[in-house]
């Protein structure tokens, strides 16, 4: 049928024959539905096609009776009701030339395309390019060529047919036409609408094309900027070299401020070291501002932070002296180390990404547009996860604080420096075997609630019960705040607390008061040692300095300064101050100059990532100097017993 369609369909040879009532009750009849054909936003295609059906039962062989099986055929291959509109079609086969033909063709074509047959549909509806198309014809045919055209990967020929469609319809249909070409648009591959809208402002009298496919495809860009954060494309779309556009509103506002960022910008600024942290989130807020201060401290900021700091001897949060007990693992060899000083020219970028995974990629975006070479990231898996696949594809080298939660398939420029969580439990269960057989509560941030099996169940070897969060608030002033009464009721006996230190402080307080019996015990993320019931056995994961150093560590005098100026050390700021400190090292040995060109900022950011490799300091979370070869951080984790009261 088709390739009977395909040669009929070419024939100019005939000439056309208007379509015309038998009768008046047929041309009556008939009228409404011509009505309902062009109002599509009132008239919904069931009843449309109700009209039809009941036109041909009641006019079998009237002279309009063709045409509205053409028009059958339309709707029902809109309805995707194939096989009434093959057998409507196969009745036009022998229809002369002329209108009713046309839309014929018009749907012979769709047909083809529906059917996985682009191109013959796009043979059958060329015939018709520049043809003066009956007002009924003509909106199917523009839909259809323009579609046909996308199909056929004829991106470009395509927003010509709209131009051409948009300019010859009529005042009383140009809003719907407008309408049914933005929605076409939005399946426009995002280069095509870029290069069009390119040609048209560069070359307008060149390609002459009509001001409302231009508005389109500009609406359509401001769009696609604005939800993506696609800096580079906001600065094109107001280029005023270019015909920058007026875009009003909201999405004015967002757009400038879109292009005036440095989002998206290919430099390198000197010895720039970039840090994105979740502020906002109020999940992350403490654990964000505990990394921050390590960060400030290992690159000496302010200026004089390090000099002003009084020596004082170290105390625990609580006020008491330090413990001296053995050290975990035997510190390897480390290079001296310069204070930071203004000299080096190390500075900071930070980004907030709100808390939110979407907004990790155009945040990270934004470090490198302010040109940093290192970027530290990853407060948590997902964002980990996301910071690494993104420096892999951008060639930028990311160190993340947590390890990622999926598997990045390369780590060229991806750097890990925390712990395996698991890693972590392991080490707790070799020294409290009970954790591995009776059941655990956990007590986690309250960022890591969703990330636990809401009723419990069986993970990594431990038993778990329902999680509860650190931030739980007491039902009642003066109450406990975690559920006392009922882990007594379910004779409840070990306690994982992956929260702050001050979590676990206030845990261990509470069952201490309570007079209970069990197992506390606190992951690197906790670490801490507080005193606590005799009923109670604490015992912490520990890492380098966390919770605190060892007899006569090399550490001490910085640990000290650093607690007198900035407070007590947690897991958290002491990765900070690790992954800056290695940062540091490796960016003060760039240039100071800024690279601009694609192969200068290239050969930068891969030599940043090679001496990030390279680089080798004192740390604080780890006995290890320096990165393995699959770069990642080697550290032994002990467990340690809080002192009893």
């Amino acid at each position: 049928m088709l390739a009977v369609g395909a040669c009929a369909g070419g024939s100019s040879t005939q000439k056309p024959v208007a379509t015309l009532a038998s009768t008046p009750a047929a041309a009556v009849a008939f009228a409404g539905i011509r009505d309902g054909w062009r109002d599509t936003e009132h008239v919904l295609p069931g009843t449309l096609r109700a009209e039809l059906e009941q036109f041909l039962v009641q006019h079998p062989r009237d002279g309009l009776a063709p045409l509205a099986r053409v028009m059958l055929a339309v709707v029902a291959l809109g309805q995707g009701d194939l096989a009434t509109a093959d057998r409507e079609l196969a009745l036009g086969q022998s229809l002369p030339q002329g209108s009713t033909r046309d839309l014929w063709t018009v749907a012979l074509a769709r047909r083809a395309r529906l059917g996985g047959d682009a191109e013959t549909a796009m043979g059958l509806l060329r015939p018709l390019v520049g043809k003066t198309v009956d007002p009924l014809t003509r909106t199917e045919f523009q839909d259809e060529l323009v579609l046909t055209a996308l199909a056929t990967h004829r991106e470009y020929e395509a927003i010509s047919y709209m131009d051409v469609w948009l300019r010859a319809s009529s005042e009383d249909d140009k809003a719907k036409t407008v309408a049914e070409v933005t929605a076409i648009v939005e399946r426009v591959p995002r280069e095509v609408l870029v290069g069009s809208l390119q040609a048209m402002r560069t070359q307008r009298a060149s390609f002459g094309y009509g001001v409302d496919i231009e508005r389109i495809l500009a609406q359509r860009l401001v769009a696609l900027a604005t939800t993506s954060g696609d800096a580079e494309l906001a600065r094109m779309l107001l280029d005023p070299d270019a015909g920058a556009l007026v875009v009003a509103g909201d999405a004015g506002v967002e757009l400038g401020e879109l292009a005036t960022s440095r989002r998206g910008l290919n430099v390198v600024e000197g010895r720039t070291v970039g840090l994105l942290l979740p502020t906002e989130s109020p999940g992350l807020r403490d654990e964000s501002a505990d990394v921050l201060r390590g960060v400030m401290w290992a690159l000496g900021l302010p200026r004089g932070v390090r000099s002003s700091s009084p020596t004082r001897p170290a105390t625990t949060p609580d006020g008491g002296p330090m413990m001296v007990r053995p050290q975990c693992a035997p510190l390897e060899a480390a290079p001296a180390l310069d204070e930071p000083t203004p000299a080096e020219q190390v500075r900071l970028v930070t980004r907030d990404d709100a808390g939110s995974a979407d907004r990790t990629e155009v945040s990270l975006d934004e470090l490198a547009g302010e040109g940093a070479s290192v970027i530290v990231a990853g407060l948590d898996a997902q964002t980990s996860t996301r910071a690494l696949r993104w420096g892999e594809s951008h060639g930028v080298t990311v160190v993340a604080l947590v390890p990622p939660g999926e598997t990045v398939a390369t780590h060229a420029f991806g750097f890990v420096l925390g712990e395996p969580r698991h890693d972590v439990i392991d080490a707790l269960g070799r020294a409290a075997p009970s954790l591995g057989t009776d059941g655990v509560a956990p007590v986690v941030d309250e960022s890591e609630v969703a990330a636990w099996p809401a009723q419990g169940g069986r993970v990594g070897g431990l038993t778990l019960l329902p999680p509860v969060s650190c931030d739980v608030p007491a039902n009642r002033a003066g109450d406990p705040r975690f559920p006392l009464s009922k882990w007594d009721h379910d004779r409840t006996h070990a306690w994982l607390v992956t929260g702050s230190p001050g979590c676990a402080r206030d845990v261990v307080g509470e069952l201490s008061a309570a007079h209970a019996r069990g197992l506390v015990a606190l992951t690197l993320e906790a670490a801490a040692l507080p005193v606590h019931g005799p009923g109670l056995r604490v015992v912490t994961a520990s890492a380098g300095v966390v919770p605190e150093t060892a007899a006569e560590d090399t550490r001490d005098d910085e640990l000290r300064r650093f607690a007198a100026t900035l407070g007590a050390v947690s897991w958290w700021t002491a990765l900070g101050r690790d992954a800056a400190t290695l940062a540091r090292v490796a960016v003060r040995q760039l240039p100071t100059d800024s690279a601009g060109e694609a192969h200068e900022v290239t050969e930068r950011r891969t030599r940043a990532r090679s001496l990030l490799a390279d680089s080798r300091a004192r740390l604080w979370t780890t006995e290890s100097t320096a990165w393995q070869a699959d770069h990642t951080m080697k550290r032994t984790i002990c467990a340690v017993d809080a002192p009893a009261k």
